[in-house]
């Protein structure tokens, strides 16, 4: 049985309840006053706080987990009901989407684990990135579908996921990859200089600013369907 976890002091719950002394807070400085895009009941899609490349995005669960794979084992349909609607806007906005996420587990001690999940949208190649990972010497495994995350062993393990176009495949870490791994091959394939990939190390305001106003027009278009963020949102209540 998977369980939201507490998260006190994390810099996404802080956020996503409202508070008002975030990193983002503090960097922005309200131009814009919120990266938030929109939501569904459990899910809250925002701009990376440094985007790497116009379009980055960040898919994450309102509530607390370690990855993915926790959250499709418990909210598959409107993870899948949410890529649908999600994907040919940003087809339409941006290109096709590589989506990234690393995902951790409880007894992850290495210091690049993540404490809440999150899945990067990136229009990078998705081909360029497997050919980093492999070569550095990480095993993978192709699933047929996303769900099958959702599947033993992975809401247990670490792992690296890669989603493009509609391809869906899981690398195993090493225990050797740095901290922002998949941040830094992403920054590879873009041809950014490391360490400029880090967004401890630089700040991209102007690409997250731009990225708002492409997907401004986003809850219009699905305001049938999801609920747009127009209040504070909990996060592990």
């Amino acid at each position: 049985m998977i369980e939201t976890m507490q998260c006190a002091g994390a810099d996404f719950c802080e956020e996503l309840s409202g508070a008002d002394d975030t990193s983002f807070a503090r960097f922005y400085e309200g131009d814009p006053s919120s990266r938030l895009i929109y939501s569904t009941e459990n899910l809250t899609l925002l701009a990376d706080m440094s985007p790497l490349v116009l379009g980055h995005l960040l898919l994450l669960p309102s509530n607390h987990y370690m990855s993915f794979a926790q959250v499709l084992s418990l909210h598959e349909a409107e993870v899948s009901g949410f890529l649908a609607e999600i994907v040919p806007l940003y087809r339409e906005a941006f290109g096709e989407p590589l989506i990234l996420e690393h995902g951790s587990s409880a007894g992850q001690e290495s210091h690049a684990c993540i404490t809440h999940a999150h899945l990067h949208f990136l229009p990078i190649d998705g081909d360029a990135v497997d050919d980093h990972l492999i070569a550095d010497a990480l095993a993978y495994r192709d699933l047929g579908s996303l769900g099958e995350l959702a599947l033993s062993p992975w809401p247990s393990s670490a792992y690296f996921l890669r989603v493009y176009r509609e391809r869906v495949r899981v690398y195993r870490p090493t225990g050797e990859q740095k901290r922002q791994y998949l941040r830094s091959v992403a920054g590879a394939v873009l041809a950014i200089e490391d360490p400029e990939w880090d967004y401890a190390v630089v700040m991209r305001k102007g690409e997250l600013r731009r990225t708002m106003r492409m997907v401004d027009y986003w809850p219009g278009k699905l305001s049938g369907n999801v609920m747009t963020v127009d209040a504070e949102l909990s996060c592990g209540e």
